[in-house]
């Protein structure tokens, strides 16, 4: 097996299939009354809309890259791979996918969802896509050459997201994090937590997809974004779009981020520091 891909070949695969992944996730939201929807044990739903997209992503890289291993959410599940495994974690090349962030949002009528793909390194993510097809706007993040936004649609130019310093004070900060019922005792700390930088901030917000909070806080619509219990599929490709964006990227205790932690915290400097002290 080659040791070695480029990145940018990878990422030119990365968008076509997410391109046909987000028609079809088009296609079925416009029929959401046809589609079968489980429920998956812990995890929230699964939808026929979420297993024909993950297909989609597969075959098209697992075609381009045969040589590369897939981490993906539906069949994580559906074969019982644990996805924080030691394999999963050391193997050379592997695409980390979550073929639609955002499920019970999709499936509500909501455009706030999302496409996640990335190529990972031996644990660490080197290319990152997150694509929200209903508002077209794609997010791409190469390792050490920065974040970009374009369409993948319609026209647009390819638009580079500029590192820059927040000034604000967390008092004037607009949070996002995430919770789930389904994640038990889990579930009342990250709400005890959501609850006490409610009065810190200037509001929290709880969207539905982690991996487009994580894309707005690198686009600085939000400040901040902390979440507990999270799989790699949901942060590998947002962490590295944050990271080349300049936010800040750990855990909550400040180590340096690793898409297989159990927590992430995202801000920019100098709010990072005030806001990683109220996890301490």
């Amino acid at each position: 097996m080659k040791n070695k891909i480029d990145y940018n070949k990878a990422l030119s695969s990365m968008i076509l299939a997410a391109k046909s992944a987000g028609k079809l996730l088009l296609n079925d939201q416009k029929k959401l009354s046809q589609l079968k929807v489980t429920h998956k044990e812990a995890q929230g739903v699964v939808s026929e809309a979420d297993l024909a997209s993950e297909k989609t992503i597969i075959q098209m890289l697992g075609k381009a890259f045969p040589q590369v291993v897939f981490l993906a959410e539906e069949s994580s599940y559906l074969n019982h791979q644990d996805p924080f495994s030691t394999e999963s974690q050391s193997a050379e090349w592997t695409w980390i996918i979550d073929p639609l962030d955002g499920t019970t949002n999709f499936l509500g009528g909501m455009d706030y969802y999302a496409i996640c793909i990335s190529l990972v390194h031996k644990g660490t993510p080197v290319v990152g896509l997150v694509f929200r097809p209903k508002t077209d706007e794609c997010f791409i993040a190469i390792k050490n050459e920065g974040t970009y936004k374009r369409p993948l649609y319609g026209r647009g130019k390819k638009v580079k997201i500029s590192p820059w310093r927040n000034s604000k004070k967390l008092k004037e900060c607009l949070l996002v994090t995430g919770f789930a019922t389904e994640k038990g005792e889990l579930f009342e700390q990250e709400f005890t937590q959501f609850k006490k930088l409610m009065g810190k901030s200037r509001g929290v917000r709880r969207m539905g997809s982690a991996a487009l909070d994580l894309c707005y806080v690198a686009d600085g619509i939000f400040d901040a974004f902390w979440e507990r219990g999270l799989a790699p599929w949901d942060v590998s490709a947002a962490g590295l779009i944050c990271l080349e964006a300049g936010v800040k990227v750990t855990d909550y205790q400040a180590q340096a981020f690793n898409p297989f932690a159990a927590t992430i915290l995202a801000a920019r400097t100098p709010i990072y520091k005030e806001l990683q002290s109220h996890f301490d």
